[in-house]
């Protein structure tokens, strides 16, 4: 069983060939822009086992259905939005230090920020890559993980893990898409990122991935002192 949702409008609609690339990356009908709005959403919907149905026509309009499982919910469930906010139990935080949110998409930046610095983190954060960079470099000092939108105006989130790389070769990043992880991290493979996470997300994950992150060094010996002291 499915529900779905529907967003209609009545305007020029779509040719058979923009219908037939409609969720490639990158493409896009306008003469400035990254085309990755549809491609991203595709992704977000594939990622909650949903799907998406297009209908548009010359000069009538265009129609998009999105379609997600149906769930039961039980009466002593706690409300959904509650709960992608709710941090975990402060014993299992790594919360000392800084966290870099770098995301072209302010919401994601305002969210992640506030999902951050309820688990204890200090949170920059950076709308495009070479702020990305810039701000990276002021703070290298403090930033013990940087939170990585994969697509970004200026530089690209490889272009910028590189950059990081560069200043702070033991920099911790964790990749954040809307794509799957394997389309996401497929150019990454042996750069040693720390984690993926896909978006949207909830505080949970982040924190879980955060904490997997801050893991992976102390496996290797260092960055012990970043982890631990949060509620003690």
């Amino acid at each position: 069983m499915y529900i779905y949702f529907e967003v209609a409008d009545t305007g020029c609609g779509m040719p058979g060939a923009t219908q037939e690339k409609l969720f490639d990356p990158f493409f896009t009908t306008k003469f400035t822009g990254r085309g990755l709005g549809m491609a991203a959403v595709l992704g977000i919907v594939r990622g909650h086992n949903g799907a998406i149905k297009i209908y548009s026509e010359l000069n009538k309009g265009t129609t998009i259905k999105i379609l997600f499982p149906a769930t039961a919910v039980r009466a002593d469930q706690p409300d959904h939005e509650m709960e992608c906010f709710a941090p975990a139990e402060k014993s299992d935080i790594c919360g000392n230090g800084t966290v870099l949110i770098a995301d072209d998409e302010e919401s994601v930046c305002a969210v992640g920020r506030l999902m951050l610095e309820r688990i204890g983190f200090k949170v920059l954060t950076a709308a495009d890559g070479r702020e990305a960079v810039d701000t990276f470099r002021q703070h290298a000092d403090e930033v013990v993980c940087v939170l990585l939108d994969l697509t970004m105006p200026r530089l690209n989130g490889e272009q910028v893990f590189s950059e990081l790389r560069r200043i702070k070769p033991e920099i911790r990043v964790i990749l954040s898409s809307g794509y799957n992880e394997h389309d996401a991290t497929q150019r990454f493979a042996g750069k040693g990122l720390a984690g993926f996470i896909q978006k949207p997300y909830n505080s949970a994950s982040l924190t879980a991935k955060i904490k997997q992150a801050m893991m992976m060094d102390i496996a290797n010996g260092k960055g012990q002192q970043d982890c631990g002291s949060v509620g003690e």
